[in-house]
């Protein structure tokens, strides 16, 4: 049952602490790459029995039920409050984005049943119930204008719209913060988004050797058009014109110290892969330490989220990491954890 604001910060911010000292965030995360084998982590993570069946199948049974637990104790945590704040539900809402990505899937490739889903209910966009009816699934939503099977070859353009779609109710949802934590959570979310960009940005180079131009169409903006000012896009769009092997280009950036390590006199070439890990631990640092500063407002929840949704990403780097054999040290270095005794 929903209680007043007041009552209901209080309540989640002890309820959600409580939750995260049993996590697997921090140091315990180390404890997920001490299990010795698919069903040694199932029984450290869940109280039910470990289902029998082959590897392959458990760990995707692993990752999945760990999914679950995670929007379960979410969707409880935000249950307590009359009207969740915009943002707590915006997070929740990333789920329902890949989730019609896989559905258009499905329905262009002729398959007869739904994939699987996470279940964000009562907080859906999607009317799940309606299949295979995508018209009927997406009426009345933000996502009404995907209302037929998409051919396979539409299937990029749609995925572009749905993330840019998603990243606007995201950065929207930022300006009605409480006034409390306000500064200091906009901030924290809004340089993920735009890092997201920067790293959108230089896959697209990097990968699948793309232009300036073309770059520029692919990223999320936060207005209308392809602003070079977009507050969303600004910074992306000016790595745009910096050599990738040139470090003199990258050297004065704000997210400098991010970078793979420069050596002189041995090629350097900027490594996505490494800056979206280096990143990504300072994201969730910085959550970690945000957790606490504005205990009576949504700050705590969506700190939490992040945490919890890190804690996940672990989660699958050791569920996979058991089911291929791979070193724990290595699993773990690839995880960003620090083997730590006595936890």
């Amino acid at each position: 049952m929903a209680m007043d604001k007041s009552a209901a910060d209080a309540f989640v911010y002890a309820k959600a602490g409580g939750m995260l000292a049993k996590s697997f965030v921090g140091k315990r995360a180390a404890l997920l790459f001490s299990a010795r084998s698919l069903q040694e982590l199932w029984s450290l993570l869940f109280t039910d029995e470990v289902p029998v069946v082959p590897e392959t199948l458990l760990a995707r049974e692993l990752e999945t039920q760990a999914q679950s637990v995670f929007i379960r104790d979410y969707k409880q945590l935000i249950a307590n409050y009359d009207a969740p704040a915009p943002v707590l539900i915006a997070l929740l809402h990333s789920f329902d984005y890949d989730n019609i990505k896989e559905i258009g899937t499905s329905l262009s490739l002729g398959e007869k049943e739904m994939p699987a889903v996470a279940d964000i209910s009562p907080y859906n966009l999607i009317a799940y119930r309606k299949w295979p009816d995508i018209a009927a699934m997406t009426d009345g939503s933000p996502l009404a204008w995907y209302d037929t099977v998409p051919q396979v070859s539409d299937q990029q353009q749609n995925d572009y719209r749905l993330d840019c779609q998603y990243v606007r109710e995201l950065w929207q949802a930022c300006a009605v913060l409480s006034p409390g934590c306000r500064e200091q959570l906009v901030a924290l979310l809004k340089e993920k988004l735009r890092m997201d960009n920067v790293l959108w940005a230089l896959r697209l180079r990097i990968y699948y050797g793309m232009d300036g131009d073309l770059v520029r169409a692919n990223l999320a903006y936060a207005g209308d058009g392809m602003r070079s000012d977009d507050p969303l896009a600004a910074e992306a769009i000016q790595t745009l014109g910096w050599e990738l092997d040139n470090y003199e280009h990258w050297k004065h950036w704000k997210f400098a110290s991010l970078l793979n390590p420069h050596e002189d006199s041995v090629v350097w070439s900027v490594e996505p892969r490494w800056l979206a890990d280096a990143y990504k631990k300072r994201y969730v640092e910085r959550a970690y330490r945000l957790f606490h500063r504005f205990p009576f407002t949504e700050c705590p929840l969506v700190c939490w989220y992040i945490l919890k949704q890190n804690e996940l990403d672990m989660i699958r780097t050791a569920s996979e990491s058991l089911r291929l054999h791979v070193p724990a040290s290595q699993a773990m270095q690839t995880a960003g954890v620090r083997e730590v005794h006595n936890v």
